[in-house]
């Protein structure tokens, strides 16, 4: 069984087998020719067979990850920061809608370790700091320079060794799906750097990790430590 399970500071990782092959496996249906309705059943199937079994938080996570990404990314194909090939309803095509709750609970149900502590004070502001420029900044340079600012003043804050683990951990799985994507041809990039990906995936994947685990996180765990806040006002 594959799910979330928690003690009361931990939050255990499924293993190595089960995500390598629930990667591959979507990878290879995003760059399978079978259109854009044939890839979403493919990732319904694979994603249906690996995960098993989903807690009622995962699924609200999962939409609410969904609609927010989803959002961003209009904001950015209208901007010009990348373009699909095929779309199907606002520039997206039909999988996209559903890609990026799968993507964060993956990253959560692998890299696995302790929730943190609640910090939405200050994790939130950066949160939403780091995510404005991807559907703000057209141009790549000036978004890999913005973004890089960014996500250096969130690792001043947050850097602990799991944070550290997760943003390594989403930065690899980003390349696989932006070289794959591209070079299969689902999306580009206007300025069609070497390679085909820009630069700046680095940083928006590194945050993505880093902060899946200090939002999202919290959220599926049923116990979770107290704030230093909580921690400060039971003290006095």
């Amino acid at each position: 069984m594959i799910s979330i399970t928690t003690t009361p500071n931990e939050t255990r990782p499924t293993g190595g087998i089960i995500p390598a092959v629930q990667v591959a496996a979507t990878l290879g249906a995003l760059a399978l020719p079978i259109g854009n309705l044939g890839k979403l059943a493919a990732f319904a199937a694979i994603w249906t067979v690996t995960f098993r079994r989903a807690s009622f938080r995962e699924l609200v996570c999962y939409a609410a990850i969904c609609t927010l990404f989803s959002v961003m990314d209009i904001m950015a194909v209208h901007k010009g920061v990348f373009r699909f090939a095929d779309p199907d309803v606002a520039g997206l095509p039909f999988w996209e809608f559903f890609m990026w709750g799968f993507l964060v609970l993956h990253v959560l149900r692998t890299v696995g370790g302790p929730p943190p502590a609640p910090r939405l004070r200050l994790v939130v502001p950066l949160a939403v700091l780091f995510a404005a420029p991807f559907s703000t900044i057209a141009d790549p340079t000036l978004l890999l320079a913005v973004s890089a600012t960014l996500l250096a003043i969130a690792l001043v804050f947050l850097h602990d060794r799991w944070d550290i683990r997760y943003l390594g951990y989403a930065i690899l799985l980003g390349a696989a799906f932006e070289y794959v994507g591209v070079w299969s041809g689902q999306w580009e990039y206007p300025r069609h750097p070497i390679g085909g990906v820009e630069p700046w995936f680095v940083t928006m994947w590194g945050g993505i990790g880093l902060f899946a685990r200090r939002l999202i996180l919290p959220l599926l765990s049923k116990s979770t430590p107290p704030s230093p806040d909580e921690v400060a006002s039971s003290a006095g």
